[in-house]
């Protein structure tokens, strides 16, 4: 392809040596650059691209986007902003699958994950095969392909849309995060339908504000009605129980469709039963009811298939559909992930990693009415560090026993981390034990309970590792679990 039709629709500030060359990919970071690849350079939370340039050259990049100049050999486009660039380079580039795709994107705090699974699942049955891409995967099966990221960077999210199509795919669904949607991960796409579902505190080690974060997602949002679409208006579905997504929800100008337990929402949840069997509830979409069999666990899940009834509802799905799609859906990798082996206590691993998720976790979980919850959970390092006493106080006040332990550190001192936690702790009169290390947490958090206790293991979810200062170690809190049952099996029996 040659660079002049690539970069049509960019705005260019300047060019520096320019030929009109071949262009066989394109990329973002240096190490995966094939030759012929044109090579943008984006300034990063973590990196500066424009760093790596001469690297680039040296491993035969044919052209460069920048934002400053840089002079060189190379035919190169100075940008405003070489995220945008990419992004619709990458759109042209790879034919605009997007807009051959049923294409439904997910934002908000917590919830996103689950949602994205149950519609894909009425997305498969009431139109075909339908792809998802999120903090778990992405991918068109059951076997998904790990993300580092829960929405890809620009250039890998159109490589797997297009993928999506060459394979079949009629939809797909994606998780929107607020960093994709800051960072222009996402420019360029057009969604048939945005769902927002809740705003609570995350990722302010980020966005320094609640407000900077909710701006964030609304931007998002107000890609569904931006001049120059070439597909009609897309449909907004949000939470009327969150005030604040409600709030956006006020200001946006196109179509929409509420859910919730309101009864002035659209689609809703009447008659809602919760146990560690299932959930159960009435599915009212207009004037149409049904019910609904869910096997996800958990209150929270019922505002996820909420979600995910309305989204699929605004694209065509009818109620039959709807309802085959939801209760089709097992499990959730790392979302209230029941561990058994038919003996002792209850295990739940959850990704709740946030304080208004570990609390909503915590509280179903005393519904259940078990003798006692014993939680073990600790707090991400280089993240938002005010969010560490608010969950150690939540934990405490939840709990009956509390372990607290590391949940990747990354470059922090974990023993700064534990300190935090601790100062929301208080004077509390449940017995708090501090084990850094995670996996003797869970088996010690596992051998203290009983047959009729519940084991709550939160934050990491379905992560496979841990990341600490000295790199990345294999670890999945599940499996940790299992292997905590049966070596307490074998120590009674013993």
């Amino acid at each position: 392809m040659k660079l002049s039709y690539l970069v049509e629709e960019v705005d260019i500030a300047k060019r520096l040596a320019f030929r009109d060359v071949d262009v066989t990919g394109i990329a973002t970071d240096s190490r995966t650059l094939k030759a012929g690849d044109c090579f943008v350079a984006i300034k990063g939370h973590a990196a500066d691209g424009h760093a790596f340039v001469e690297e680039a050259a040296r491993k035969g990049a044919s052209a460069l986007v920048l934002e400053h100049a840089i002079e060189g050999a190379i035919p190169a486009i100075v940008v405003r902003d070489s995220s945008l660039a990419a992004a619709l380079m990458a759109k042209r580039f790879f034919g605009d699958p997007a807009s051959r795709l049923r294409l439904a994107g997910i934002t908000g705090t917590n919830g996103k994950t689950s949602s994205a699974f149950l519609l894909r699942s009425i997305m498969n049955i009431a139109h075909g095969p339908c792809g998802i891409i999120g903090t778990i995967g992405y991918g068109d099966s059951d076997e998904l392909a790990a993300a580092r990221n829960t929405t890809p960077g620009a250039v890998d999210l159109y490589r797997v849309m297009d993928g999506f199509l060459k394979r079949g795919c009629r939809s797909a669904v994606m998780e929107v995060s607020s960093h994709a949607a800051e960072q222009g991960r996402i420019a360029g796409l057009e969604f048939d339908v945005g769902a927002f579902t809740n705003v609570t505190r995350d990722h302010l080690d980020y966005h320094v504000t609640v407000e900077r974060y909710v701006e964030a997602k609304e931007s998002f949002v107000r890609t569904l009605v931006e001049s120059g679409r070439k597909k009609r208006p897309g449909t907004f579905v949000y939470n009327i129980d969150d005030p604040e997504v409600a709030r956006v929800a006020k200001r946006f100008a196109g179509p929409s469709l509420s859910f919730g337990l309101s009864s002035s929402a659209d689609v809703r949840a009447e008659g809602v039963k919760a146990n560690l069997e299932g959930t159960r509830f009435d599915l009212v979409i207009g004037s149409g009811r049904g019910h609904i069999d869910l096997k996800l666990l958990g209150t929270i899940s019922v505002y996820n298939a909420l979600t995910a009834a309305a989204c699929a509802h605004a694209l065509g799905a009818d109620a039959g559909r709807i309802k085959a799609g939801l209760e089709n859906v097992a499990q959730v990798p790392g979302r209230f992930q029941v561990v058994s082996i038919g003996r002792g206590p209850a295990v739940v691993v959850d990704y709740a990693h946030t304080p208004d998720a570990l609390e909503r976790l915590l509280i179903f979980c005393r519904e259940l009415g078990p003798r006692t919850i014993v939680t073990v959970f600790g707090c991400g390092g280089d993240r938002d560090k005010g969010k560490r006493p608010m969950m150690g106080g939540i934990a405490a006040r939840l709990s009956n026993i509390v372990f607290i332990t590391d949940d990747n550190p990354r470059t922090e001192n974990p023993d700064l981390i534990v300190k935090e936690i601790l100062e929301g702790v208080g004077a509390s009169a449940v017995p708090i034990h501090v084990v850094r290390d995670r996996r003797s947490a869970i088996r010690a958090a596992i051998g203290a309970a009983r047959e009729g206790d519940l084991v709550v293991i939160a934050g990491k979810g379905h992560e496979n590792e841990q990341i600490c200062r000295d790199g990345r170690v294999p670890f999945n809190d599940a499996l940790e679990a299992e292997e905590a049952l049966r070596g307490r099996e074998v120590d009674h029996q013993g």
